[in-house]
């Protein structure tokens, strides 16, 4: 089985950067089960809890599951064509959040942070998450409503068929 700190090593970037290649579960499938990922996810990054995020519990803070989702979230959307934020472009705007935490994260514990899509609406985006330990499984659930947006004026826009058709294929479904 391959070790996915093998893949950490060999892509260091991926552990801090959004933007960086992700780990497709489709093409891994070994890293899922070393990971229990439940259910069919394939949009992963990589992460290690690290000291400065944990809180005086000593376990990590509440409010770094809702960073690691942001950078899973950032990468899986420009994936999927939401452009770098420019004047007058296509934006999204976090309607809700909600996060449902099942155990806790200690220092160095190695993390797969997944996104994929529930729902796709006409100007918004239903977008579900997890983080599962290695040692643990699933240590925390999220789900977030996204709504697409004019930079500049904040107005609604339709999500585009591009972007449709693109997330469609990538999870292999219909919205």
């Amino acid at each position: 089985m391959l070790e996915p700190r093998a893949v950490i090593r060999r892509e260091p970037a991926m552990q801090n950067d959004p933007f960086q290649p992700f780990v497709d579960l489709k093409e891994r499938p070994e890293i899922a089960e070393e990971f229990n990922v439940e259910g069919e996810w394939r949009f992963a990054l990589a992460r290690r809890a690290k000291f400065h995020e944990l809180d005086a519990l000593s376990h990590l803070n509440h409010t770094t599951f809702l960073r690691y989702f942001e950078d899973a979230r950032i990468g899986y959307m420009m994936l999927h064509g939401l452009p770098a934020p420019a004047p007058d472009s296509t934006g999204c705007v976090l309607a809700r959040l909600e996060a449902d935490y099942r155990q806790p994260v200690f220092y160095d514990e190695r993390l797969l942070i997944t996104v994929r899509t529930e729902k796709i609406g006409n100007t918004s985006i239903l977008l579900e998450y997890g983080t599962w330990s290695a040692e643990k499984g699933l240590t925390c659930r999220s789900t977030s409503l996204l709504v697409m947006v004019v930079t500049t004026t904040g107005e609604k826009e339709r999500i585009s068929d591009e972007m449709r058709a693109s997330i469609t294929a990538f999870e292999g479904r219909d919205y």
